[in-house]
């Protein structure tokens, strides 16, 4: 059983981690882009907390948690799939969560971000396929549709802050309340 301060340094984690990423969802789908601002006060504001609660353990989780975050979602950005601020804000997230959350975080962030492009081809590929039929020519949908719309859509960029929003919820949501004293997020 949690003690009424652990409960209450849970919450106050918890919030400005839901917070964080909830601001960062909303920039992502205005601007197309997470600002560095953004992503080093949430960053910092994860650092600081695990400090506060948890002391040089909390923040070694802390560390270890944005190293992590950090290092799984590297690959897709060096791979040109994935921008720059997604990576870093899944770095922010992780010096919230601790090493073994963030790479929960992380896993479950991939297979979200797989599901929303998989649904944004299949979406502009029922657009394609309208729009030809609906075109005065009458032949309905080419045979080089399906291909023409993927090139399309892998070159159009989506707001991966959304996974990794969805991927920090059913973290918190599977490992039940965070737990940052005395051991720091994600060490047990």
């Amino acid at each position: 059983m949690l003690s009424p301060d652990q409960d209450m340094a849970n919450g106050i984690t918890a919030l400005a981690l839901i917070t964080s990423v909830a601001v960062a969802v909303r920039q992502d789908l205005i601007e197309q882009r997470i600002p560095n601002v953004l992503i080093v006060g949430a960053l910092g504001a994860g650092l600081l907390l695990q400090f506060i609660f948890g002391g040089l353990s909390g923040l070694l989780a802390a560390l270890t948690g944005a190293v992590v975050g950090l290092a799984c979602l590297l690959p897709l950005y060096l791979l040109k799939g994935m921008a720059a601020g997604d990576v870093k804000l899944m770095g922010a997230v992780g010096a919230f969560l601790g090493p073994a959350n963030a790479l929960l975080a992380a896993a479950l962030t991939l297979v979200f971000g797989a599901v929303i492009a998989v649904a944004i081809v299949l979406w502009r590929l029922v657009e394609s396929r309208a729009a030809l039929s609906d075109s005065p020519s009458g032949h309905g949908a080419a045979a080089g549709t399906a291909p023409t719309t993927i090139s399309i859509v892998r070159k159009e960029r989506f707001p991966y802050a959304v996974a990794i929003a969805l991927g920090v919820i059913v973290t918190l949501w599977v490992r039940g309340p965070l737990d940052i004293l005395p051991h720091g997020l994600g060490t047990e």
